[in-house]
């Protein structure tokens, strides 16, 4: 193996693909492979996956192994017997600079437990769209206090031994569309980023984070091309301007933000032209898109489009990770998220439930990493409660979606009258449009409905007998609602 393979080797992060070490991997462990992000289908339980990692490391103890726990709604461990805590938006509404330190220092036990050393969080996004699908992953639409809780945050998972890395570079809550499915637009002057819009990775930086994500949007003011590949970006910004010498990764390479505007091979080369270290090629991504980006950054070198110091550089920063040792040393606190989410929680009206029975109408929105798919069950913690529970989900395109839920309330309530209450649970509803009329609805032929709102709160639901407000739903935040709803 020459210098020039292993070093195109070490910058890639593909994905795994399987919750056992898969047989693909043999070869650019071999050939020097900088490390894996594992995501949710690569996870079973707390035992397989320390046992997957393990296997991992056996191979190749020099790897880096890197998720996305951010907490709340986006989680792949607290179905694996990781900590369950809310998210940040949770965590925005109580301002509590302590509490979030300490939620970011549970995710950071449950990661070391697991084997994983680099967290990629926390969101710094701040949400000054409401329209933004990263909404309910942000501490809220304040820079300062995004600010102050980005760097909270970072302390606190540091403290644990893991390393940080704050997203999403250079902010993605101004615009409302989703970097998954197409390139968001940053329309911002370069004065405006510098003074203000960049203080949350400002204050990240401040804190020590050992690495930033750079994700797609494009940012009219300093170039044409998305920021992930984008050298006045990059290099500019984040190099120069923030002076950040830690690791810079690119947000996932499949990703249509940048996808729609350049393939793998020319996007990887593109990256680390602009001065990125490590490339997330995505949650699909595995053997065959490795031996494409590799080829295509060697191909680079060998014909001057790329410098081999540039990939000399990129290796050495991200060789730095995983050196970090905790710092804290105070044990699991499970039922932290709990208490904070309780806290978090607010009501009006008349939420707690009359009757026996429950009929649970879900308003889905759109399927999308963005959102995060929250793991909070309503209905089994009513069930639990004593409750006859039954339910109703809809999404933009269930046929006769909206007949279904009028059709369904208007049967429980014959089934049960008095005894029967209807809960309506929606997560962020302002985003999809469909949802409007149906919500209209249901309020106009059945006020005496719950609103369960579990996203990033825009619309009002006062019209409703009663409105609970969780900020996520995330398995703490359910925890809080039912609360409320059994009146407990």
């Amino acid at each position: 193996m020459d210098t020039l393979e292993r070093l195109s080797h070490a910058v890639l992060f593909p994905a795994l693909g399987r919750p056992t070490v898969p047989r693909w991997v043999a070869e650019p462990l071999a050939a020097g492979l900088g490390g894996f992000v594992l995501f949710g289908k690569d996870i079973v339980s707390g035992p397989q996956l320390a046992g997957l990692t393990a296997g991992l490391r056996e191979r190749a103890p020099h790897i880096h192994l890197a998720i996305d726990e951010e907490g709340g709604d986006v989680t792949r461990l607290q179905d694996a017997g990781g900590v369950a805590t809310p998210g940040n938006l949770v965590l925005g509404r109580l301002d509590d600079v302590a509490a979030t330190r300490d939620t970011a220092y549970q995710i950071g036990l449950s990661l070391r437990a697991a084997g994983v050393d680099w967290d990629l969080a926390p969101a710094v996004d701040t949400a000054v769209n409401p329209f933004s699908p990263n909404g309910v992953r942000c501490f809220g639409g304040d820079r300062a206090l995004v600010s102050k809780h980005a760097a909270a945050w970072v302390e606190g998972l540091q403290s644990a031994g893991v390393s940080a890395c704050a997203k999403h570079f250079p902010g993605h809550g101004m615009s409302g569309t989703d970097a998954h499915l197409g390139t968001p637009n940053l329309n911002v002057s370069r004065e405006d980023l510098i003074d203000h819009y960049l203080d949350p990775f400002r204050a990240a930086i401040g804190a020590g984070v050992d690495s930033i994500m750079v994700s797609h949007p494009e940012v009219p003011a300093l170039d044409t091309w998305p920021a992930s590949v984008s050298g006045p970006v990059v290099t500019g910004l984040l190099r120069e301007e923030l002076v950040f010498d830690g690791v810079v990764i690119t947000d996932a390479l499949e990703m249509q933000g940048v996808a729609s505007r350049a393939d793998l091979p020319e996007a990887v080369v593109r990256a680390l032209r602009a001065g990125v270290d490590a490339l997330c090629l995505g949650a699909w991504s595995y053997g065959e898109d490795v031996r494409i980006a590799a080829a295509a950054i060697a191909a680079a070198v060998r014909a001057g489009e790329l410098e081999a110091a540039r990939l000399e550089q990129a290796a050495e920063r991200i060789a730095r990770l995983g050196a970090r040792r905790a710092t804290r040393t105070d044990g699991v606190d499970a039922d932290l998220g709990v208490r904070l989410a309780r806290r978090a929680a607010e009501a009006d009206g008349e939420v707690a439930l009359r009757g026996e029975a429950v009929l649970v109408v879900r308003l889905e929105p759109v399927a999308s990493p963005a959102q995060g798919r929250g793991t909070g069950d309503i209905e089994s913690l009513l069930t639990e409660a004593g409750r006859t529970v039954e339910r109703v989900s809809v999404a933009g395109d269930t046929y006769n979606g909206a007949g279904m839920v009028h059709s369904a309330i208007a049967e429980f309530r014959d089934e049960y009258g008095e005894q029967g209450d209807v809960v309506v649970l929606v997560r962020s509803p302002h985003r999809f449009a469909w949802q409007e009329p149906v919500l209209d609805r249901i309020l106009a032929t059945t006020p005496d409905v719950v609103v369960l709102d579990m996203g990033f709160v825009h619309d009002d639901f006062s019209a409703a007998r009663g409105w609970v407000r969780t900020y996520g739903a995330s398995r703490t935040c359910a925890a809080a609602a039912a609360t409320l709803l059994v009146g407990a």
